[in-house]
């Protein structure tokens, strides 16, 4: 009796909901088909690239492997000023002190084994003097032998003074050394990478050289090591600092009898070192020329060799 009764209501509604499902289903916009990705491993880097600095091919890789095209200037004075970046602090804003330069070789940075130990920021050369010997020599070997690009040092005398004056009026007044950056290692390091060429410059013009940086930065005057000649000429000589003179003339006096007493004097001057192997110049002032001292005497300093081009 009940499906009698309402059959035709139920299948109005059912196919009401039909309907209404269909049309659901049809304006309803599909989903996004899900896709799972499987992951790749990166592909190892090359290792057959140039080394940072080589030019065999007209340029070079920087360490980032970007190539450069021409490669840095060696000749060219460096543009960029220590004075700025160099500070009596170990660590600014926690960069080694040693890890950048103004040698164009440097230009991407110091390599880390040329940088100053981090156990001799701050310190001091007569603090530890045999273990910083040990452990910066091969340093310093290594950079006058592989990172030397053999500026003019013409082109670098007067920073690298600029330079040591600095690390002389910011170092510990109580630890500091006589000169070659106030002994501070970090600071000497730092000046091994800057200027290899004044480096080496010290160590084959010694001792004009030092003499001269002596004077440039004030220790010295630049007249320092001239005299006036003891035979009574009134000639003025200059001495080498690395050499050892010995001076001889005759000098007369008159005896009280109306006689002439006449000896031979002697003079020995230099050098300021003390080095018992220093070479001897023996100068007779009775029969020397006034060009023939002239040759033998040493560097006059008011004139600065390695400014004005004369030394080659």
């Amino acid at each position: 009796m009940f499906l009698r009764k309402y059959w035709l209501p139920l299948s109005v509604f059912i196919v009401a909901i039909c309907a209404v499902g269909l049309y659901l289903l049809a304006t309803q916009p599909p989903k996004d088909p899900i896709v799972i990705y499987k992951p790749v491993e990166p592909l190892p880097k090359s290792e057959a690239k140039a080394p940072v600095g080589d030019t065999s091919q007209g340029g070079h890789f920087h360490a980032d492997g970007t190539w450069h095209g021409e490669p840095h200037d060696p000749t060219a004075a460096p543009t960029v000023s220590k004075l700025a970046t160099v500070t009596p602090i170990a660590f600014a804003d926690g960069v080694h002190p040693t890890s950048t330069s103004s040698n164009p070789l440097f230009a991407d940075g110091v390599p880390e084994h040329l940088q100053c130990p981090p156990e001799f920021i701050d310190v001091y050369g007569r603090e530890d003097k045999e273990n910083i010997i040990r452990k910066t020599m091969p340093i310093y070997d290594e950079i006058l032998e592989k990172w030397n690009p053999n500026r003019p040092i013409a082109n670098l005398w007067d920073a690298y003074i600029e330079h040591e004056k600095w690390y002389r009026e910011n170092a510990d007044p109580e630890r500091a050394e006589f000169f070659g950056a106030a002994g501070r290692v970090d600071w000497l390091v730092q000046q091994w990478l800057d200027y290899p060429e004044i480096v080496a410059l010290l160590a084959e013009d010694k001792p004009r050289a030092s003499d001269m940086l002596r004077v440039e930065i004030g220790l010295f005057d630049p007249d320092w090591n001239a005299f006036t000649l003891p035979d009574g000429s009134g000639r003025t000589f200059r001495t080498d600092d690395d050499k050892k003179y010995v001076f001889t003339w005759s000098s007369s006096r008159e005896k009280p009898d109306g006689g002439v007493t006449s000896r031979t004097r002697t003079l020995t001057e230099g050098p300021m070192n003390g080095d018992p192997n220093a070479e001897v110049i023996e100068i007779d002032l009775d029969t020397i020329s006034d060009a023939e001292l002239e040759q033998l005497q040493g560097w006059n300093f008011n004139i600065n060799p390695y400014t004005t081009g004369l030394y080659k």
